[in-house]
């Protein structure tokens, strides 16, 4: 380039930045005075420099830029004109609508779905929600106005604004489903993780096809092919694993195989029952505590700590139950599995799963609530989806129908700590609490007649379910008894009405009886009733008929304690937690039988015409002891409990005397 050429490069330049572009300065808008600036590039115009202003103008030049200016003008009228079309499109798109083929002089694709990504669920009104309703807007828009030909400028932004939220939501789904890779890339989470015999997990598929496990079924898990899906991404894998795929077989291995071990194994290849199960358990536990499992919720981390949650209740751990289903209500929430909406775009296999899953957590989140004396998880004012659609196997059916009805027990289980026990029903007049018993009494029994309403002869593993049946009368007077144990009187003092009492007395000879049927099965069968009707509500009842026990010397109160602890004793070796309640009711077995023996009894209470008992108000109510223990001499017996009458005192004022729905007895410390 010559000197001269250069000095004039040099000045156009020095020239040209001095002053905005012809574009930008008839729009009046900012430009960053580049060629071509951001502003035209985000339009898709042409922009041009603006020319050096001319010591005088001549009258043709000013009738020229009143012309461009016109067209500009015009041209931005269109855009509004589309921009008016967009919002006008997205009132009317129906619902999965697919776009027409645009007229436009360029094409706008229309976005695809990935079904292998899942997007982070965020609330109605967030702007990633608006975000694509603009982009879907944008899309129909544009072939929304027949035998229109679009001007360039106005199918160039629309195309920008399209390239730019695919942009942005292309990066959301992809931090949402982020594949954690393992050193190998394509391998397990763990490339160190051992795993079972592949002959052994090809040999469990199929009898898995053939005879579904008790676990499977009993939990209405009816996706059956999701474990051979697994077994063959884990097993033979082409593509690196999300995590928590592996976590989520073992976990459902581990229930699978130990219900194997209990049947006839000869379609199984040399099965090593007890070392595989350990395994399973063992490579369950590992993924389910590692840091990859609390982040980037999936499907698939949900149902694992699903499974999770069901194995740390069976153990009666219900500590580790609540962590893990706070991690799982966390990952429902913000992938919306907890509204409709969002559900009804998947596939019904799908939406199914993700219902399954939800509603599962749902129930155990609603009893442990109740029986930690915690608000729950779940809150029924933020939830609309649907239940899941019971099976049309009539094997499977029943077992469905059952877990629906589980689903609305559960419900009138959350509303007893919400509408009795929280920290606003503290706060109610007696006469609300008094209409909330009533109230929540009584629906509690149109639900109980419900389930004891199915059909359970045609289902699989029909004798289970036809042991459930028999103990819902357990379960619905174990939690009739926390109903009622909420009830006081209009002075405020604290109560155990008749009804209570009552209540309590019938949900202990349930127990007599449904153990009298259970006891005669093989031990696994009844450790299924050990941890699924047992260990279920919580043991308010034996508490109620003990105290009721040593503050009326009642023979038949105390008889009935004894034959509860016999029971308890038979099946005190089949679960820590039955352990643990054995040892537990026996303390207090032996607290009454030293009491009434001693011809001693509970002070404090007073003794209403129709046998409720009273503490009158002394003060605040949960800061006074009203209730005292008699100090009388304890046998030597009892010594391993290290309990007094201090001890006692202190745990009846406790329990009936503060807001509390239930004591958390597993967890009492007695030694």
């Amino acid at each position: 380039m010559a000197e001269g050429d250069e000095a004039v490069s040099s000045h156009g330049r020095r020239s040209f930045r001095s002053r905005a572009c012809e574009n930008c300065r008839l729009r009046k808008i900012r430009c960053d005075k580049a060629i071509p600036c951001s502003s035209c590039g985000t339009l898709g115009l042409v922009c041009k420099a603006a020319a050096a202003a001319p010591a005088a103008q001549p009258t043709t030049e000013q009738r020229q830029r009143i012309t461009l200016s016109h067209q500009y003008e015009r041209k931005i009228d269109q855009i509004q004109e589309q921009l008016v079309a967009i919002q006008q499109t997205l009132q009317e798109i129906p619902r999965n609508a697919t776009p027409g083929t645009p007229t436009a002089s360029k094409s706008v694709s229309t976005p695809t779905t990935s079904t292998s990504i899942i997007p982070t669920f965020e609330g109605q009104s967030s702007f990633s929600n608006e975000t694509l309703l603009a982009r879907d807007a944008a899309y129909s828009a544009v072939s929304a106005i027949p035998g229109t030909k679009l001007d360039e400028s106005v199918c160039t932004a629309l195309l920008s604004l399209k390239d730019s939220l695919d942009r942005h939501h292309s990066i959301t789904k992809a931090d949402s489903s982020r594949i954690i890779s393992t050193p190998q890339n394509n391998s397990r989470e763990d490339p160190s993780l051992v795993l079972l015999p592949v002959d052994f997990v090809v040999a469990l598929v199929k009898k898995i096809k053939t005879q579904p496990p008790f676990s499977l079924v009993s939990h209405s898990w009816g996706n059956h092919i999701q474990i051979e899906t697994l077994c063959q991404k884990i097993y033979f894998p082409s593509e690196s694993l999300a995590p928590g795929s592996t976590t989520l077989l073992h976990g459902l291995l581990y229930y699978i195989i130990r219900d194997y071990a209990h049947e006839d194994t000869h379609q199984l290849p040399n099965p090593d029952f007890i070392n595989y199960i350990k395994l399973c358990e063992r490579n369950f536990s590992s993924g389910l505590n590692s840091y990859e499992m609390m982040v980037n919720p999936t499907l698939e981390k949900v149902q694992a700590l699903l499974i999770g949650v069901i194995k740390s209740q069976e153990e009666s751990n219900l500590q580790l139950c609540w962590t893990y289903l706070s991690v799982a209500f966390n990952m429902c929430q913000s992938m919306g599995y907890h509204r409709h909406v969002t559900l009804k775009q998947d596939s019904l296999a799908l939406a199914e799963a993700k219902r399954h899953v939800f509603w599962s957590l749902y129930t155990i989140d609603k009893n442990v609530s109740l029986n930690l004396g915690l608000t729950s998880h779940f809150q029924d004012h933020d939830i609309d989806a649907e239940f899941f659609t019971p099976s049309e196997d009539p094997k499977q059916c029943p077992w469905d129908l059952m877990t629906l009805v589980t689903i609305k027990f559960s419900t009138i289980q959350g509303q007893v700590y919400d509408q009795l026990y929280s920290v606003a029903a503290a706060k109610a007049p007696p006469a609300s609490t008094a209409a909330s018993i009533e109230k929540l009494s009584a629906a509690l029994i149109v639900v109980r007649n419900e389930l004891l309403a199915i059909d359970v002869h045609p289902g699989l593993y029909s004798e289970s379910l036809q042991g459930m049946a028999l103990c819902a009368d357990f379960i619905t007077y174990s939690v009739l008894t926390v109903i009622y144990r909420a009830q006081t009187l209009p002075t405020n003092a604290t109560a155990i009405t008749s009804k209570c009492v009552e209540a309590a007395t019938l949900a202990l000879e349930s127990h007599l009886k449904c153990f009298a049927i259970f006891r005669t099965r093989e031990s696994h069968k009844q450790a299924e009733y050990v941890k699924w009707i047992l260990l279920y509500p919580s043991f308010t009842p034996f508490v109620i008929i003990f105290t009721h026990a040593i503050a009326t010397s009642s023979a038949r109160d105390f008889a009935l304690l004894q034959e509860t602890v016999s029971s308890l004793e038979l099946c005190k070796n089949l679960s820590q937690g039955s352990a643990r309640l054995y040892e537990i009711c026996k303390a207090f077995l032996n607290t009454a039988r030293v009491l009434i023996e001693s011809r001693q009894t509970l002070m404090g209470f007073e003794q209403h015409d129709d046998g409720s008992l009273f503490v009158p108000a002394t003060g605040v109510k949960g800061q006074s002891n009203a209730l005292a223990v008699p100090d009388v001499s304890w046998p030597d017996d009892m010594s391993e409990f290290n309990m007094n009458s201090a001890d006692i005192s202190v745990f009846l004022n406790d329990f009936l005397s503060t807001n509390r729905p239930v004591m958390d007895m597993l967890n009492m410390n007695m030694n």
